[in-house]
């Protein structure tokens, strides 16, 4: 009687470990499944939120694009309308012509302080008339100057790169800032290297260089015409290609 209690106690084990070990497998492959689908989602969703953070953020840069910030601009007895004028007025006297309405939306930012001017948000009808208001910001008056108006993540990153460029301008190497990207462009580096190899040419080269040098003189004389002096200028407008205006090329060509 025990030896069959035993055996039947033993396949009743067997048969709670079979049921055990499939149940755990289905549970696991059901979890697995579960979990297959919500990292899909998961997937999907981050990719959906990184498309909204780009468009959030082209927006806006695009809300800004046209904006400019003035500092250093009085703010006891301005209206809106007297900020205008006052606006205009520097911006006249820095050398860009610009009207009244030019300027689509002007407001003050920051919580107002005693004693202390709040910066001037200017929005300008068109981008290239702000690019000339920029290009002429050397010319305002002393205490006023201007600045771009960039998102306070931009703002982040640029404060961060300047102190690369402040490095790679150590360096001798001419670095700055455009929007929230560092360019450096190594000209002075470049310029030594060509140098040294120019100075390191074969004594045959510079020799052969010199004969043909002499061979010219004696062909053309020691007069110069006027085609020969304004030759490297037009090369230089060709080099320069589309970043120089028909306007400024010499009429005498």
């Amino acid at each position: 009687m025990e030896k069959l209690i035993e055996i039947l106690d033993k396949k009743l084990n067997n048969q709670t470990l079979v049921i055990t070990t499939s149940v755990t497998k289905n549970v696991m492959e059901a979890l697995d499944e579960k979990m297959k689908l919500i990292m899909k989602e998961n997937s999907i969703l981050k990719a959906k939120i990184t498309e909204l953070e780009t468009e959030v953020k082209f927006l806006k840069d695009e809300k800004r694009k046209n904006n400019l910030v003035f500092f250093g601009i009085e703010e006891i007895g301005k209206t809106e309308c007297e900020l205008v004028d006052c606006i205009k007025d520097l911006i006249v006297d820095s050398g860009t012509q610009l009207d009244s309405n030019e300027i689509s939306k002007i407001y003050r930012i920051g919580k107002q302080v005693n004693n202390k001017n709040r910066p001037v948000v200017v929005t300008i009808t068109t981008l290239w008339k702000k690019h000339l208001i920029l290009r002429n910001k050397s010319n305002l008056p002393q205490g006023t100057y201007i600045k771009e108006d960039y998102t306070k993540e931009v703002l982040e990153k640029r404060k961060q790169l300047q102190i690369q460029v402040e490095e790679e301008k150590k360096k001798g190497n001419v670095a700055f800032i455009k929007y929230d990207k560092l360019v450096i462009k190594k000209t002075r580096d470049n310029n030594t290297e060509k140098r040294k190899r120019e100075e390191s040419g074969s004594p045959n080269s510079s020799n052969q260089k010199k004969t043909a040098v002499l061979k010219t003189q004696s062909n053309t004389g020691t007069k110069t015409t006027g085609k020969d002096i304004l030759r490297p200028n037009i090369l230089n407008y060709v080099e320069r290609g589309r970043s120089a205006s028909l306007s400024e090329l010499p009429k005498n060509l």
